[in-house]
């Protein structure tokens, strides 16, 4: 993928150096992405356990205040690197060795939200819609699961789920630190918590055209809430 960056350049100690270079190695390196950059890309991804934290430390909304702040913001430098080079040149020198090629589209030609976006607009929408005791046991759970996801697939994967990329050893991985991390929070219904890890591991998998870090959670607090209501309504 070549990157048209022309004249485009940055003063950096008082001289200018042309940075198409340097972003096109950027691109080369994280395509096709190796198993080092997976791994990078998931530690900055746990990172994130910091949500959840927050969450569940703040008073809801304080939390909500600063999560839907750092949404916008996040989705405000995804469009604006769609449009500016300067803003596209600074995001792929800090950022361009941890995501993928599809994330890294050529100026003017689409608006692509990244990963850390994705899982910033995810935490919003539980943020939004479910309690605070759903919301942050299913995000701490998808985020640990995913990761373990894609680090055992990636090195270990022989088997994959008919013509899909998920391989079975990935989807084991997430279900078995899925179990681990719900496991963690008594306070849901072992029942649905359960099935929550289930569900998401069938929607991690699937090739659906919602990034699965929003489609992934908001899934899996459904069926915990969904759950939770089913069963408060059965006679004992």
């Amino acid at each position: 993928m070549i990157f048209r960056l022309n004249f485009l350049r940055v003063r950096g100690f008082g001289q200018h150096r042309d940075i198409s270079a340097t972003l096109q190695s950027l691109v080369s390196a994280s395509e096709p992405f190796s198993y080092t950059a997976e791994m990078g890309r998931k530690a900055l991804h746990l990172l994130a356990l910091v949500i959840p934290l927050g969450m569940w430390s703040l008073a809801p909304p304080l939390a909500l205040y600063l999560l839907g702040g750092s949404t916008l913001i996040a989705i405000a430098a995804d469009i604006s690197r769609a449009y500016s080079s300067t803003v596209n040149a600074w995001i792929r020198t800090i950022f361009g060795p941890l995501m993928r090629a599809k994330e890294l589209p050529e100026v003017g030609t689409r608006v692509t939200f990244n990963g850390a976006t994705c899982v910033l607009v995810g935490a919003t929408l539980l943020a939004l819609l479910f309690p605070f005791r759903v919301a942050v046991p299913v995000l701490t759970m998808t985020m640990l699961a995913d990761a373990a996801a894609a680090l055992v697939g990636r090195r270990l994967g022989r088997h994959s789920w008919g013509s899909l990329s998920a391989t079975v050893e990935g989807s084991t991985a997430f279900v078995i630190t899925g179990f681990l991390v719900m496991a963690a929070f008594p306070s849901l219904a072992l029942g649905p918590a359960a099935a929550s890890v289930v569900v998401a591991a069938a929607t991690e998998a699937a090739p659906l055209p919602v990034n699965d870090n929003i489609r992934v959670p908001l899934v899996a607090a459904a069926v915990v809430a969904g759950g939770e209501a089913l069963a408060a309504g059965l006679p004992a």
